[in-house]
């Protein structure tokens, strides 16, 4: 089974154009979030149930998953499995912070990357069971036949 196919790289399809639309909203209410927000609640002592500490893991995971999702344009069942992949090595990554002196592992970052999960999940199955392809142009692939 191949994860990456060529033919699904190399085109545009109206799924791929959902994947960035949502990858690129979610990358400025990221950075939103960062940059406004969260210094907001910080500098006022404000408490919002960490959603200032854990935003940029909150949002930038559904942010990560839309970006590949883009890049590859997977067929549903391997988006899964690259969705599922994904959210794993964040995980992973948060988990290895805790073994790193001077570091910030936080359970609350695991928290806010779980709950992404099931948010980019959901849109996923959304955008796949709800949405019918319409493929927009297709890139020309060079590829050289064997004689």
């Amino acid at each position: 089974m191949q994860l990456i196919e060529k033919d699904r790289i190399s085109r545009i399809d109206s799924r791929r154009i959902i994947f960035f639309l949502i990858f690129v909203f979610m990358f400025l209410f990221t950075e939103f979030g960062r940059e406004v927000y969260r210094p907001y609640i910080y500098f006022n002592g404000i408490f919002d149930f960490w959603i200032a500490d854990t935003i940029g893991n909150f949002t930038g995971t559904i942010t990560i998953i839309f970006f590949e999702m883009t890049i590859i344009n997977p067929e549903y069942k391997k988006g899964k499995i690259f969705l599922h992949v994904i959210v794993f090595g964040l995980i992973i990554y948060e988990l290895i912070q805790y073994l790193i002196p001077k570091s910030i592992g936080d359970w609350k970052d695991i928290v806010a990357t779980l709950l992404a999960w099931l948010i980019a999940l959901g849109l996923y199955e959304l955008i796949f069971r709800k949405h019918k392809i319409k493929i927009l142009y297709k890139l020309p692939i060079n590829e050289k036949k064997a004689d």
